[in-house]
């Protein structure tokens, strides 16, 4: 009889202990908030191989913002709003290995943010059209501009979005004000229609109704088969990319945790990997990890100009009433 209680005693006591030792990894286990403007697909995917590697902490992400939530630990955006949050004392400095390797433009002097990946303005061209006037003529903002007065060029509404801003400001921080007001006046004959959607301008590249669309590359990645009637031109004066960076929210108390995540998205191969397969088009600053080189800041043009919304919402208007909607045009 007393063997029999001890041997139930021995067992609900191995059984306590159990719950309790999983009560204290769980308790260990640390959890971090990312506040992502990347899509879904792409960032849960990234944060299932994160996680796959680390068995004291995960990562969850969430994409909006609520008031009544608390702050994320960290946030994956574009560049301009890692500035506005830096701006309004929101974020934290971090130290990162694989940022310190960045080119001055791509990061914070400080560490409050370091870039990542960036999405370029690319041409897409139709082949047939490129048959007929040479892609030699078809390479740059300066071939749009002066030559191939019978092309039909496809692009967004410049006023569509933060997107849209984002490349007009890029253009003018880049190439000064009036000289970017002026390129758009001389090409604006040449567009019968600004798109309303984002990838209106590659449908019409592809059918032919439209000779070359301003795009962006991960606009076109997933549609680049050997098959596809068109192809992807990089101007070669340089042009105006959106830079995804990471910062760090002044609320998250695991900082090492967040140091650890940035050097990984930076650097790490599985990284690119991930957005190869999903066909994202964004283009790595460290392609070859921290072993190698990372990529020549040469251009590359970033909105430095017209960051707060008052500047953009002038250069916009000065865009519709000057090209746009300019009766002399």
């Amino acid at each position: 009889m007393f063997r029999k209680f001890f041997a139930v005693l021995l067992m609900l006591l191995t059984l306590l202990l159990a719950a309790c030792g999983e009560h204290v990894e769980t308790k260990e286990k640390k959890n971090l908030v990312l506040y992502s403007q990347l899509s879904q697909e792409f960032t849960e995917a990234l944060l299932k191989s994160y996680d796959l590697k680390n068995s004291k902490f995960t990562i969850s992400a969430v994409y909006e913002l609520k008031p009544d939530l608390p702050k994320p630990d960290m946030i994956l955006a574009e560049r301009n709003v890692l500035l506005e949050l830096q701006e309004a004392n929101e974020l934290q400095p971090t130290l990162s290995g694989a940022g310190d390797m960045l080119p001055a433009k791509f990061k914070d002097e400080s560490g409050y943010w370091y870039g990542t990946f960036y999405d370029p303005v690319v041409f897409l061209i139709n082949q047939q059209y490129a048959r007929t006037v040479g892609q030699e003529k078809l390479r740059s903002w300066f071939d749009l501009e002066s030559n191939n007065d019978n092309i039909r060029i496809s692009v967004e509404n410049l006023s569509n979005n933060n997107g849209t801003i984002n490349f007009i400001g890029s253009f003018a921080s880049h190439n000064g004000e009036t000289t970017t007001l002026n390129f758009l006046w001389n090409i604006h004959r040449k567009i019968d229609q600004y798109a309303k959607f984002p990838f209106t301008p590659i449908r019409l590249a592809a059918v032919g109704d439209a000779d070359l669309a301003i795009t962006r590359q991960s606009f076109v990645s997933q549609y680049l088969e050997n098959n596809f009637p068109a192809y992807v031109i990089y101007p070669k004066e340089g042009t105006p990319i959106n830079l995804f960076c990471l910062g760090v929210y002044k609320e998250c108390k695991n900082l090492s945790v967040a140091t650890d995540f940035i050097n990984w998205l930076i650097a790490d191969e599985e990284v690119q990997c991930i957005s190869q397969t999903i066909d994202t088009g964004y283009i790595f600053l460290l392609p070859n990890g921290v072993k190698g080189k990372a990529v020549s800041p040469n251009g590359l043009w970033l909105n430095t100009d017209y960051i707060q919304k008052e500047r953009q919402d002038k250069l916009i208007t000065r865009w519709l009433e000057n090209v746009r909607f300019n009766k002399n045009n």
